[in-house]
Protein backbone atom coordinates (compact mmCIF):
# COMPACT_ATOMS: atom_id res chain seq x y z
CA UNK A 1 0.00 0.00 0.00
CA UNK A 2 1.33 3.32 -1.11
CA UNK A 3 2.18 5.84 2.13
CA UNK A 4 0.32 9.20 2.31
CA UNK A 5 3.07 11.41 2.69
CA UNK A 6 2.65 15.35 4.30
CA UNK A 7 4.27 17.73 5.03
CA UNK A 8 4.27 20.57 7.76
CA UNK A 9 6.82 23.35 8.50
CA UNK A 10 7.61 25.00 11.75
CA UNK A 11 6.78 21.48 12.97
CA UNK A 12 8.20 22.74 16.37
CA UNK A 13 6.09 26.02 16.40
CA UNK A 14 2.50 27.66 16.32
CA UNK A 15 -0.30 25.15 14.87
CA UNK A 16 3.16 22.79 14.42
CA UNK A 17 2.42 20.25 17.45
CA UNK A 18 -1.28 20.39 16.16
CA UNK A 19 -0.63 19.40 12.80
CA UNK A 20 1.53 17.11 12.67
CA UNK A 21 0.23 14.97 15.58
CA UNK A 22 -3.39 14.92 13.70
CA UNK A 23 -2.06 14.12 10.25
CA UNK A 24 0.42 11.42 11.67
CA UNK A 25 -3.00 9.93 13.83
CA UNK A 26 -4.90 10.29 10.16
CA UNK A 27 -2.64 7.74 8.42
CA UNK A 28 0.63 10.09 7.29
CA UNK A 29 3.66 9.83 7.32
CA UNK A 30 4.62 13.06 8.25
CA UNK A 31 7.80 15.22 7.23
CA UNK A 32 8.79 17.80 9.88
CA UNK A 33 10.58 21.07 9.10
CA UNK A 34 12.41 23.28 11.97
CA UNK A 35 15.11 25.44 11.75
CA UNK A 36 16.57 23.92 14.11
CA UNK A 37 16.80 20.51 12.29
CA UNK A 38 20.09 21.86 10.98
CA UNK A 39 21.79 20.07 13.66
CA UNK A 40 21.95 16.55 13.17
CA UNK A 41 21.85 15.97 17.64
CA UNK A 42 18.54 17.74 17.46
CA UNK A 43 16.79 15.67 14.61
CA UNK A 44 17.87 12.80 16.41
CA UNK A 45 16.81 14.26 19.66
CA UNK A 46 13.18 14.87 17.72
CA UNK A 47 12.83 10.85 15.97
CA UNK A 48 13.83 9.56 19.45
CA UNK A 49 10.85 11.48 20.81
CA UNK A 50 8.33 11.19 17.92
CA UNK A 51 9.24 8.18 15.94
CA UNK A 52 6.16 8.15 13.63
CA UNK A 53 7.43 11.67 12.38
CA UNK A 54 10.06 12.18 10.24
CA UNK A 55 12.90 15.49 10.77
CA UNK A 56 14.06 17.15 7.74
CA UNK A 57 17.50 18.72 7.31
CA UNK A 58 16.33 20.99 4.28
CA UNK A 59 15.78 24.96 5.54
CA UNK A 60 14.75 26.72 2.20
CA UNK A 61 11.19 26.08 0.08
CA UNK A 62 12.24 24.27 -2.60
CA UNK A 63 15.01 22.08 -0.54
CA UNK A 64 12.18 20.97 2.26
CA UNK A 65 9.94 19.97 -0.42
CA UNK A 66 12.25 18.01 -2.23
CA UNK A 67 13.69 16.37 0.44
CA UNK A 68 10.15 15.36 1.68
CA UNK A 69 9.23 13.95 -1.76
CA UNK A 70 12.31 12.13 -1.60
CA UNK A 71 10.41 9.59 0.78
CA UNK A 72 7.05 9.62 -1.49
CA UNK A 73 4.69 11.19 -3.20
CA UNK A 74 3.62 14.09 -0.86
CA UNK A 75 -0.52 14.59 -0.96
CA UNK A 76 -1.15 17.29 2.08
CA UNK A 77 1.08 20.23 2.57
CA UNK A 78 1.10 22.67 5.80
CA UNK A 79 2.84 25.76 5.47
CA UNK A 80 2.94 26.63 9.57
CA UNK A 81 4.38 30.20 9.25
CA UNK A 82 5.08 32.66 11.92
CA UNK A 83 7.21 35.30 13.31
CA UNK A 84 8.21 35.73 17.01
CA UNK A 85 6.12 37.85 19.24
CA UNK A 86 8.66 40.50 18.95
CA UNK A 87 8.52 40.69 15.67
CA UNK A 88 5.48 42.02 15.50
CA UNK A 89 4.98 45.20 16.71
CA UNK A 90 6.29 47.41 14.45
CA UNK A 91 4.67 50.77 14.06
CA UNK A 92 4.04 52.61 10.55
CA UNK A 93 6.57 55.09 11.64
CA UNK A 94 9.10 53.17 13.18
CA UNK A 95 9.54 50.18 11.18
CA UNK A 96 12.89 49.30 9.23
CA UNK A 97 13.29 48.08 5.81
CA UNK A 98 15.04 45.09 6.92
CA UNK A 99 11.73 44.72 9.45
CA UNK A 100 9.65 44.84 6.69
CA UNK A 101 11.36 42.73 4.79
CA UNK A 102 11.95 40.02 7.82
CA UNK A 103 7.69 39.64 7.82
CA UNK A 104 7.61 39.16 4.52
CA UNK A 105 9.92 36.56 3.47
CA UNK A 106 8.84 34.62 6.83
CA UNK A 107 5.03 35.10 6.17
CA UNK A 108 4.50 35.45 2.78
CA UNK A 109 7.64 34.63 0.63
CA UNK A 110 7.90 31.11 2.27
CA UNK A 111 4.82 29.83 1.58
CA UNK A 112 4.57 31.14 -1.55
CA UNK A 113 7.81 29.06 -2.75
CA UNK A 114 6.55 26.31 -0.94
CA UNK A 115 3.63 25.97 -3.01
CA UNK A 116 5.88 26.96 -6.15
CA UNK A 117 7.90 24.05 -5.77
CA UNK A 118 5.49 21.52 -5.19
CA UNK A 119 3.21 22.81 -7.84
CA UNK A 120 4.82 20.21 -10.78
CA UNK A 121 4.47 17.22 -8.45
CA UNK A 122 1.11 18.02 -7.26
CA UNK A 123 -0.40 18.99 -10.82
CA UNK A 124 1.29 15.46 -12.15
CA UNK A 125 -0.53 13.29 -9.74
CA UNK A 126 -3.85 15.45 -9.83
CA UNK A 127 -4.15 15.65 -6.40
CA UNK A 128 -3.13 17.46 -3.23
CA UNK A 129 -4.82 19.54 -0.20
CA UNK A 130 -2.53 22.88 0.82
CA UNK A 131 -2.86 24.29 4.22
CA UNK A 132 -1.77 27.97 4.92
CA UNK A 133 -1.60 28.78 8.64
CA UNK A 134 -1.89 32.72 8.77
CA UNK A 135 -3.77 34.63 11.28
CA UNK A 136 -7.50 36.07 12.37
CA UNK A 137 -5.31 39.39 11.88
CA UNK A 138 -5.57 39.20 8.35
CA UNK A 139 -9.35 40.03 8.26
CA UNK A 140 -9.80 41.77 11.37
CA UNK A 141 -6.85 43.91 10.69
CA UNK A 142 -4.84 45.24 14.33
CA UNK A 143 -3.86 48.94 15.10
CA UNK A 144 -1.39 47.66 16.87
CA UNK A 145 0.17 45.14 13.97
CA UNK A 146 -0.70 47.18 11.38
CA UNK A 147 2.36 45.66 9.25
CA UNK A 148 1.99 41.87 10.31
CA UNK A 149 -1.34 42.09 9.75
CA UNK A 150 -1.45 43.47 5.97
CA UNK A 151 1.52 40.73 5.19
CA UNK A 152 -1.36 37.71 6.89
CA UNK A 153 -3.85 39.40 4.61
CA UNK A 154 -1.63 39.01 1.78
CA UNK A 155 -0.88 35.48 2.33
CA UNK A 156 -4.67 34.79 3.26
CA UNK A 157 -5.32 36.03 -0.27
CA UNK A 158 -1.86 34.01 -2.04
CA UNK A 159 -4.40 31.20 -0.66
CA UNK A 160 -7.41 31.97 -2.11
CA UNK A 161 -5.72 32.75 -5.72
CA UNK A 162 -3.98 29.75 -5.66
CA UNK A 163 -7.36 28.05 -4.81
CA UNK A 164 -8.57 29.44 -8.57
CA UNK A 165 -6.06 28.90 -9.87
CA UNK A 166 -4.94 25.07 -9.11
CA UNK A 167 -8.76 23.74 -9.16
CA UNK A 168 -8.63 22.05 -12.14
CA UNK A 169 -6.10 20.46 -11.38
CA UNK A 170 -7.29 18.93 -8.08
CA UNK A 171 -5.31 20.52 -5.41
CA UNK A 172 -7.35 22.23 -3.24
CA UNK A 173 -5.90 24.77 -0.97
CA UNK A 174 -7.46 26.67 2.40
CA UNK A 175 -6.29 29.23 4.83
CA UNK A 176 -6.77 28.98 8.87
CA UNK A 177 -6.48 32.16 11.12
CA UNK A 178 -6.05 31.82 14.67
CA UNK A 179 -6.21 33.96 17.90
CA UNK A 180 -6.74 33.19 21.25
CA UNK A 181 -5.03 29.79 20.51
CA UNK A 182 -2.61 27.96 23.16
CA UNK A 183 0.16 27.59 21.16
CA UNK A 184 4.11 27.36 21.69
CA UNK A 185 4.75 30.61 19.89
CA UNK A 186 1.93 33.35 21.11
CA UNK A 187 0.04 32.08 23.70
CA UNK A 188 2.46 29.05 25.40
CA UNK A 189 0.87 26.65 27.84
CA UNK A 190 0.85 27.86 31.54
CA UNK A 191 0.05 31.32 30.18
CA UNK A 192 -3.43 30.66 30.71
CA UNK A 193 -3.51 29.96 34.52
CA UNK A 194 -0.83 32.08 34.91
CA UNK A 195 -2.18 35.58 33.75
CA UNK A 196 -5.41 37.16 34.73
CA UNK A 197 -5.07 39.60 32.64
CA UNK A 198 -5.42 37.33 29.89
CA UNK A 199 -7.94 35.52 30.92
CA UNK A 200 -10.23 38.81 31.51
CA UNK A 201 -9.34 39.99 28.22
CA UNK A 202 -10.86 36.62 26.90
CA UNK A 203 -13.82 36.53 29.19
CA UNK A 204 -14.52 40.35 27.82
CA UNK A 205 -13.94 40.00 24.19
CA UNK A 206 -14.13 35.55 22.94
CA UNK A 207 -17.83 34.54 23.10
CA UNK A 208 -15.98 30.62 23.79
CA UNK A 209 -14.45 32.40 26.94
CA UNK A 210 -11.46 30.13 26.80
CA UNK A 211 -8.15 29.66 24.58
CA UNK A 212 -8.28 27.33 21.42
CA UNK A 213 -6.66 23.77 22.07
CA UNK A 214 -3.93 22.32 19.95
CA UNK A 215 -6.37 19.27 19.74
CA UNK A 216 -9.21 21.13 18.30
CA UNK A 217 -6.84 23.11 15.49
CA UNK A 218 -5.31 19.26 14.82
CA UNK A 219 -8.80 18.35 13.68
CA UNK A 220 -9.28 21.18 11.45
CA UNK A 221 -6.16 20.59 9.73
CA UNK A 222 -6.64 17.02 9.13
CA UNK A 223 -9.85 17.93 7.87
CA UNK A 224 -8.45 20.34 5.47
CA UNK A 225 -5.54 18.17 4.53
CA UNK A 226 -8.11 15.16 3.98
CA UNK A 227 -9.58 16.52 1.02
CA UNK A 228 -13.18 14.41 1.95
CA UNK A 229 -15.39 17.58 0.84
CA UNK A 230 -13.09 17.98 -2.11
CA UNK A 231 -15.26 21.69 -2.58
CA UNK A 232 -13.87 22.94 0.52
CA UNK A 233 -11.22 25.29 -1.35
CA UNK A 234 -10.53 28.92 -1.64
CA UNK A 235 -11.89 28.92 2.19
CA UNK A 236 -10.52 31.46 5.05
CA UNK A 237 -10.78 29.46 8.45
CA UNK A 238 -10.99 31.47 11.61
CA UNK A 239 -10.15 29.79 14.33
CA UNK A 240 -10.56 32.68 17.39
CA UNK A 241 -14.15 30.98 19.72
CA UNK A 242 -16.02 33.41 18.19
CA UNK A 243 -13.83 36.35 18.40
CA UNK A 244 -14.18 37.20 14.69
CA UNK A 245 -17.71 37.98 13.38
Amino acid sequence: MTQRIALVTNCLAYAGPAATGALSADGFVTMCHDASFTDAVARAAFTAQHPKLVALAAQDSAAIFAEAASHGAVEAIVSNDYVPPSALGASLETASLESVQHLLDELFLRPFLLIQAALPALKAARKGSIVLMTSAAAVKLLAVVPLYSAIRAAATTLATVCAKTLGEHNILVNSIGPNWFENPTYFPPGRWEQDAALRETVAKEVPLQRLGKQEEMGALIAFLASGKAAPVTGQFFGFTGGWLP
